[in-house]
Protein backbone atom coordinates (compact mmCIF):
# COMPACT_ATOMS: atom_id res chain seq x y z
CA UNK A 1 0.00 0.00 0.00
CA UNK A 2 0.95 3.77 -1.27
CA UNK A 3 0.00 6.07 1.53
CA UNK A 4 -0.96 9.82 -0.19
CA UNK A 5 1.62 12.21 0.49
CA UNK A 6 0.84 13.91 3.80
CA UNK A 7 1.05 17.28 1.53
CA UNK A 8 -1.60 16.98 -0.55
CA UNK A 9 -3.60 15.04 1.49
CA UNK A 10 -4.92 16.60 5.23
CA UNK A 11 -4.42 14.60 8.61
CA UNK A 12 -8.18 13.53 8.76
CA UNK A 13 -8.49 11.79 5.43
CA UNK A 14 -4.38 10.16 6.19
CA UNK A 15 -6.04 8.56 9.10
CA UNK A 16 -8.88 7.60 6.84
CA UNK A 17 -6.68 5.89 4.43
CA UNK A 18 -4.81 4.44 7.85
CA UNK A 19 -7.57 2.72 9.32
CA UNK A 20 -9.75 1.73 6.44
CA UNK A 21 -7.20 -0.81 6.09
CA UNK A 22 -7.84 -2.62 8.99
CA UNK A 23 -11.26 -2.68 7.81
CA UNK A 24 -9.64 -4.13 4.63
CA UNK A 25 -10.68 -1.25 2.71
CA UNK A 26 -8.04 0.16 0.82
CA UNK A 27 -8.72 3.86 -0.21
CA UNK A 28 -7.05 5.78 -3.26
CA UNK A 29 -5.94 9.21 -3.61
CA UNK A 30 -9.06 10.09 -6.02
CA UNK A 31 -11.23 8.17 -3.57
CA UNK A 32 -9.76 10.27 -0.13
CA UNK A 33 -10.16 13.36 -2.57
CA UNK A 34 -14.04 12.27 -2.60
CA UNK A 35 -14.38 11.68 1.12
CA UNK A 36 -12.32 15.16 1.73
CA UNK A 37 -15.07 17.00 -0.13
CA UNK A 38 -17.89 14.81 1.06
CA UNK A 39 -16.43 15.68 5.11
CA UNK A 40 -16.38 19.78 3.86
CA UNK A 41 -19.92 19.93 2.31
CA UNK A 42 -21.56 18.25 5.23
CA UNK A 43 -20.27 20.57 7.51
CA UNK A 44 -21.25 23.15 5.68
CA UNK A 45 -24.43 21.97 5.34
CA UNK A 46 -24.99 20.72 9.06
CA UNK A 47 -24.86 24.59 9.80
CA UNK A 48 -28.13 25.31 8.75
CA UNK A 49 -29.67 21.80 8.48
CA UNK A 50 -29.69 18.80 10.67
CA UNK A 51 -27.95 16.54 9.02
CA UNK A 52 -25.74 14.45 12.02
CA UNK A 53 -25.77 15.23 15.69
CA UNK A 54 -23.68 18.19 16.73
CA UNK A 55 -21.47 15.49 19.29
CA UNK A 56 -20.54 13.60 15.86
CA UNK A 57 -19.48 16.50 13.91
CA UNK A 58 -16.15 16.55 15.27
CA UNK A 59 -15.66 12.86 14.38
CA UNK A 60 -17.21 12.54 10.88
CA UNK A 61 -14.43 10.08 9.92
CA UNK A 62 -14.73 7.67 12.86
CA UNK A 63 -17.85 8.16 13.38
CA UNK A 64 -19.50 8.07 9.78
CA UNK A 65 -16.83 7.30 7.24
CA UNK A 66 -15.67 4.31 9.02
CA UNK A 67 -18.24 2.92 10.45
CA UNK A 68 -20.26 2.74 6.90
CA UNK A 69 -17.19 0.88 5.71
CA UNK A 70 -17.86 -1.68 8.10
CA UNK A 71 -20.43 -3.10 5.72
CA UNK A 72 -17.49 -3.29 2.50
CA UNK A 73 -16.28 -6.73 3.64
CA UNK A 74 -19.98 -8.09 3.15
CA UNK A 75 -20.96 -6.61 -0.47
CA UNK A 76 -19.11 -9.49 -2.61
CA UNK A 77 -21.20 -8.46 -6.20
CA UNK A 78 -19.08 -5.58 -7.50
CA UNK A 79 -22.16 -4.76 -9.52
CA UNK A 80 -24.58 -4.93 -6.92
CA UNK A 81 -27.74 -2.79 -6.85
CA UNK A 82 -28.20 -1.69 -3.65
CA UNK A 83 -31.16 0.10 -1.47
CA UNK A 84 -29.82 2.36 1.39
CA UNK A 85 -33.23 2.71 3.23
CA UNK A 86 -33.22 5.74 6.07
CA UNK A 87 -30.03 7.42 4.05
CA UNK A 88 -30.17 9.84 5.69
CA UNK A 89 -27.01 12.34 5.19
CA UNK A 90 -26.00 9.20 2.77
CA UNK A 91 -24.82 6.64 5.42
CA UNK A 92 -23.82 4.34 4.30
CA UNK A 93 -24.72 3.72 1.11
CA UNK A 94 -22.26 6.85 -0.02
CA UNK A 95 -18.92 6.23 1.86
CA UNK A 96 -19.52 2.12 0.18
CA UNK A 97 -20.26 3.74 -3.21
CA UNK A 98 -16.88 5.84 -3.02
CA UNK A 99 -15.22 2.71 -1.95
CA UNK A 100 -17.45 0.39 -4.94
CA UNK A 101 -17.97 2.63 -7.71
CA UNK A 102 -19.41 -0.15 -9.99
CA UNK A 103 -22.23 -0.41 -7.47
CA UNK A 104 -25.40 0.39 -8.63
CA UNK A 105 -26.77 2.66 -5.70
CA UNK A 106 -30.49 3.90 -4.18
CA UNK A 107 -30.60 6.42 -1.85
CA UNK A 108 -34.46 5.73 0.28
CA UNK A 109 -35.06 8.93 2.20
CA UNK A 110 -37.95 11.06 3.37
CA UNK A 111 -36.71 13.92 4.66
CA UNK A 112 -37.17 17.04 2.02
CA UNK A 113 -33.61 18.97 3.05
CA UNK A 114 -31.93 15.83 3.73
CA UNK A 115 -32.65 14.32 0.25
CA UNK A 116 -31.68 18.13 -0.92
CA UNK A 117 -27.86 17.64 -0.02
CA UNK A 118 -28.03 13.74 -0.99
CA UNK A 119 -28.20 15.71 -4.95
CA UNK A 120 -25.80 17.83 -3.87
CA UNK A 121 -23.32 15.32 -2.65
CA UNK A 122 -23.90 13.41 -5.64
CA UNK A 123 -23.89 16.09 -8.38
CA UNK A 124 -20.65 17.56 -6.48
CA UNK A 125 -18.54 14.01 -6.29
CA UNK A 126 -20.29 12.97 -9.62
CA UNK A 127 -21.39 9.73 -8.96
CA UNK A 128 -22.28 7.89 -11.72
CA UNK A 129 -25.30 5.21 -11.47
CA UNK A 130 -26.76 6.57 -7.68
CA UNK A 131 -30.17 7.72 -7.22
CA UNK A 132 -32.54 9.11 -4.39
CA UNK A 133 -36.13 7.54 -3.66
CA UNK A 134 -37.41 10.69 -1.68
CA UNK A 135 -40.67 8.68 -0.07
CA UNK A 136 -41.80 6.89 2.87
CA UNK A 137 -40.86 3.14 3.61
CA UNK A 138 -44.76 2.82 4.23
CA UNK A 139 -45.53 4.36 0.52
CA UNK A 140 -42.62 2.53 -1.26
CA UNK A 141 -44.45 -0.92 -0.18
CA UNK A 142 -47.22 -0.53 -1.52
CA UNK A 143 -46.48 -0.24 -5.26
CA UNK A 144 -44.59 -2.73 -7.30
CA UNK A 145 -42.30 -0.38 -8.67
CA UNK A 146 -39.39 -1.25 -6.22
CA UNK A 147 -40.60 -5.48 -5.64
CA UNK A 148 -37.95 -7.31 -5.81
CA UNK A 149 -35.14 -4.97 -7.40
CA UNK A 150 -32.45 -5.41 -5.42
CA UNK A 151 -29.39 -7.84 -4.41
CA UNK A 152 -28.70 -5.36 -1.20
CA UNK A 153 -30.41 -3.59 1.10
CA UNK A 154 -28.79 -2.12 3.68
CA UNK A 155 -29.34 0.06 6.72
CA UNK A 156 -27.25 1.58 9.48
CA UNK A 157 -29.69 2.10 12.76
CA UNK A 158 -32.58 3.49 11.04
CA UNK A 159 -35.08 0.85 11.46
CA UNK A 160 -35.93 -1.86 14.02
CA UNK A 161 -34.10 -5.58 12.56
CA UNK A 162 -38.32 -6.94 12.99
CA UNK A 163 -39.39 -3.82 10.41
CA UNK A 164 -36.15 -4.29 8.16
CA UNK A 165 -37.11 -7.98 8.39
CA UNK A 166 -40.46 -6.99 6.36
CA UNK A 167 -38.97 -4.42 4.19
CA UNK A 168 -35.98 -6.68 3.09
CA UNK A 169 -38.86 -9.23 2.12
CA UNK A 170 -40.44 -6.75 -0.20
CA UNK A 171 -36.49 -4.85 -1.65
CA UNK A 172 -34.68 -8.12 -1.54
CA UNK A 173 -34.87 -10.50 -5.27
CA UNK A 174 -34.69 -14.33 -3.76
CA UNK A 175 -31.28 -15.18 -2.15
CA UNK A 176 -30.52 -11.22 -1.53
CA UNK A 177 -28.76 -9.67 1.33
CA UNK A 178 -30.06 -7.98 4.41
CA UNK A 179 -26.98 -5.79 5.86
CA UNK A 180 -27.84 -3.45 9.26
CA UNK A 181 -25.18 -2.24 11.12
CA UNK A 182 -25.90 -2.07 15.00
CA UNK A 183 -25.08 -1.67 18.39
CA UNK A 184 -23.06 -4.02 20.58
CA UNK A 185 -26.53 -5.13 22.46
CA UNK A 186 -29.01 -6.20 19.75
CA UNK A 187 -30.40 -9.48 21.75
CA UNK A 188 -33.70 -7.64 22.65
CA UNK A 189 -34.06 -6.69 19.39
CA UNK A 190 -33.18 -10.01 17.56
CA UNK A 191 -35.71 -12.03 20.07
CA UNK A 192 -38.25 -9.59 19.46
CA UNK A 193 -37.77 -9.63 15.52
CA UNK A 194 -37.83 -13.64 15.50
CA UNK A 195 -40.76 -14.21 17.59
CA UNK A 196 -42.86 -11.24 16.70
CA UNK A 197 -44.88 -13.25 14.28
CA UNK A 198 -42.03 -13.20 11.32
CA UNK A 199 -43.73 -13.63 8.39
CA UNK A 200 -41.17 -12.43 6.24
CA UNK A 201 -38.80 -14.69 3.77
CA UNK A 202 -35.74 -13.74 5.84
CA UNK A 203 -33.94 -16.60 7.39
CA UNK A 204 -29.75 -17.11 7.63
CA UNK A 205 -29.75 -14.49 10.44
CA UNK A 206 -25.96 -14.10 11.07
CA UNK A 207 -24.49 -11.35 13.71
CA UNK A 208 -20.90 -10.31 13.17
CA UNK A 209 -18.99 -8.48 15.97
CA UNK A 210 -17.16 -5.27 14.69
CA UNK A 211 -14.27 -4.53 17.49
CA UNK A 212 -12.10 -1.64 16.58
CA UNK A 213 -10.96 0.67 19.17
CA UNK A 214 -10.93 3.80 16.32
CA UNK A 215 -14.63 3.33 16.19
CA UNK A 216 -15.49 3.42 20.10
CA UNK A 217 -17.70 0.97 21.61
CA UNK A 218 -17.81 -2.63 19.64
CA UNK A 219 -20.90 -2.96 17.14
CA UNK A 220 -23.07 -5.17 15.19
CA UNK A 221 -23.40 -5.95 11.99
CA UNK A 222 -26.56 -8.09 10.98
CA UNK A 223 -26.58 -9.78 8.12
CA UNK A 224 -29.78 -12.04 7.05
CA UNK A 225 -30.93 -13.85 3.44
CA UNK A 226 -34.08 -13.94 2.29
CA UNK A 227 -35.01 -17.09 0.61
CA UNK A 228 -35.02 -18.77 -2.64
Amino acid sequence: MIFVNSTFMNPGMLYLQQNALHLGVELNEKQLALFDVYQKELLKWNEKTNLISEKTTGDIVNRHFLDSLTAAGFITSPNARIVDIGSGAGFPGIPLKIFLPSIKLHLLESNRKKVSFLKQVIRLLKLENTLIIHDRTENITRMDAWLEKFEIVISRAAFKLSELLLLGQYFLVPEGLLITLKGQDVSVELKTALEDKNTSKIYEINQYDINKSFLGPPRKIIIARKAK
